[in-house]
């Protein structure tokens, strides 16, 4: 509704021992970080140069350019290219297929712009829906270098307390590898289990999830669940990782307020006792795993990982935000999940984290303090660190 205008924004952060085991909220990656971006809105066109600097790269890159990106209107669809995260699925503490915990891969995407329900009599039913696809190119600094990962989702909307969406991710192509059209098309009609290894055209996520509203009742509620096959047969996704939540909300103290409670494993056959082990996140032809920089593209706590956690919020009636989260977290329970990028053998984290917020004419401020008991055996690299951490931010936005 507003264009024409360039607005700015910078933001600042420090921080001591930044989580391993990132949320869908946006934290700092790493102990310092400073950012500068512009952007700008047209009628057919929109743009965000976007610029980082941190300290002590994780990946030695001290420059980033994450969030930038230049777009195009096509009727009611978005072309652009750029380096823009991506969320996938309902969750709040993680998502199977692909979330926010690695750093954007820098892709070309297409997607619907207006959820407009389809013009089609036989299909109007399905209600407001969205698709995107894009193509990102994964780094240099692995087994094939350049490899590309695919993506794709549809979400569709048949009743106004129902979200149902289908979601596949790809890693395909690369130095070394077959990269050709009859490649990418084995690839998206799911010709690649029933050739050698070497001529398989890549690795292959799929699944499904769902969020259903509690339509009636004194008391609100939210369910949510996901399923992400590692592999597939029949043409359909097998070997799930799973997550399910549950979320309420409320008006108190002239504020309001929102708590929920969420589970996830990253498991393969996740319902069977024990589950598939040493199988998820990775793949025999990409054999540094489901991952991008080091750090998983799905869920962070990476492959063969249990968790239930309890998250709160409250918004209080100057618009002063408070977030509170518990987790129990165990990482690479057999010990057999390889490159994982948390613990190289078994390890529980309970983690607890508290986050307070204040908006300013001057910016917003944002301040957390959290605490992780570890427990591993001896000999076990374990990235999440013991102890207390914390950080302070601020941000500052023209518009």
């Amino acid at each position: 509704m507003r264009t024409g205008d360039v607005s700015l924004a910078a933001s600042l952060a420090g921080s001591v021992d930044p989580t391993q085991l990132r949320t869908f909220e946006a934290t700092p990656r790493e102990e310092g970080e400073a950012m500068l971006s512009a952007d700008w809105l047209g009628q057919r066109f929109a743009w965000k140069a976007s610029v980082t600097a941190v300290t002590d790269a994780e990946d030695n890159q001290t420059w980033r350019p994450d969030g930038s990106y230049f777009g195009a209107s096509l009727g009611n669809w978005m072309l652009s290219i750029g380096y823009l995260e991506r969320w996938w699925g309902p969750g709040a503490e993680g998502t199977l297929l692909l979330s926010t915990n690695a750093r954007p891969v820098p892709s070309i995407s297409l997607e619907r712009q207006e959820s407009t329900p389809m013009d089609v009599p036989l299909l109007r039913w399905l209600g407001p829906w969205r698709f995107l696809t894009f193509m990102g190119q994964l780094e240099e600094d692995r087994d094939y270098p350049d490899a590309l990962l695919f993506g794709m989702r549809i979400e569709l909307r048949p009743l106004p307390s129902l979200q149902i969406a289908a979601s596949r991710t790809a890693q395909w192509c690369g130095d070394g590898r077959p990269c050709d059209g009859g490649t990418f098309w084995d690839l998206l009609i799911g010709n690649d289990n029933d050739q050698d290894l070497n001529e398989q055209p890549g690795n292959q996520l799929a699944g499904f999830d769902v969020r259903w509203t509690w339509p009636g009742g004194a008391v609100p509620a939210a369910f949510y669940a996901q399923a992400i096959g590692e592999d597939e047969a029949g043409f359909l996704p097998t070997k799930y990782l799973g997550l399910f939540g549950v979320e309420t909300w409320g008006e108190a103290l002239g504020g309001s307020w929102r708590v929920h409670v969420e589970y996830a494993d990253t498991a393969c056959d996740f319902l069977a006792s024990p589950p598939e082990f040493g199988c998820a996140y990775t793949s025999g032809i990409y054999t540094d795993g489901y991952r991008y920089e080091g750090r998983s593209l799905g869920h962070s706590m990476d492959a063969d990982g249990e968790s239930i956690g309890f998250g709160g919020m409250l918004v209080d009636r100057a618009g002063h935000e408070w977030r509170v989260l518990l987790r129990n977290v165990k990482l690479n329970r057999a010990g057999a999940a390889p490159l994982h990028s948390l613990a190289d053998g078994p390890a529980k984290v309970t983690d607890v984290e508290l986050v307070h917020r204040r908006d300013y004419a001057w910016g917003t401020v944002e301040a957390s303090l959290g605490y992780a008991d570890t427990e591993a055996d001896a000999g076990v690299d374990l990235a999440v660190q013991d102890g207390l951490r914390g950080y302070v931010s601020w941000r500052y936005a023209t518009r």
